[in-house]
């Protein structure tokens, strides 16, 4: 399927990336939830990736990683084990899907609607990726992240990225430990300069469309 063929996939991308977000706390903390709100987040990473790709061979490669991506979470998930390999192995394809929407965004001759609609999703995705090396902080080192009485790690993590990230620093989620200092400080130094390079570029050659004129 090329871009044409689906010309909303970045806005379908964007509200199941939402969708995962907004889920927990919604329902609540069951088991239904977690595999539901990773299930969204697992298909968006798919999305981004086999869709960048031009070769079928790539993508099939792609989606057989995907699968054993998604087992082995799964896996991790209901025994509470291999929860390192699966940070791993997420890092890499929550990475690889920024690469891939970042390079296909950047690609672009002119900006368009669905180019900005794509930099608001990959901005998004990158608040996802700290997300996931805040929780690998906190599980690696208990305590390095003031989370106060928030029940769930998960949906906090999102939380504090997502403040982070936009440099509104509410105060009420604080980074303790050194690395985590250092991590939310490297997040906010790059929020701010994706919305000045990536943003601003696509909105600076934003295409529209030609105006008759009346004579």
């Amino acid at each position: 399927m090329t871009e044409k063929s689906w010309p909303l996939r970045w806005e379908t991308l964007l509200i199941l990336l939402l969708a995962a977000f907004i889920i927990e706390p919604i329902f609540g903390n069951a088991t239904w939830v977690n595999l539901l709100g990773l299930a969204l987040v697992e298909i968006v990473v798919v999305a981004a990736i086999i869709k960048s790709l031009n070769k079928t061979r790539d993508r099939g490669v792609g989606l057989f990683v995907v699968v054993a991506w998604f087992g082995t979470t799964i896996l991790a998930l209901l025994t509470d084990d291999a929860h390192g390999v699966v940070a791993a192995v997420s890092g890499v394809m929550l990475i690889g899907a920024l690469f891939v929407t970042f390079r296909n965004l950047l690609e672009r001759e002119a900006g368009d609607y669905d180019a900005l609609v794509g930099a608001i999703f990959g901005y998004v995705l990158l608040a996802t990726v700290w997300a996931m090396f805040y929780v690998q902080i906190e599980r690696w080192h208990p305590g390095s992240i003031g989370f106060g009485d928030s029940a769930d790690l998960w949906t906090s993590s999102i939380y504090f990225s997502l403040v982070t990230l936009t440099s509104l620093g509410y105060g009420d989620i604080l980074p303790l430990s050194p690395l985590a200092r250092i991590t939310a400080g490297l997040e906010a130094v790059g929020g701010v300069l994706y919305m000045a390079i990536m943003i601003g570029s696509i909105v600076g050659t934003y295409r529209q469309k030609p105006t008759k004129k009346i004579e």
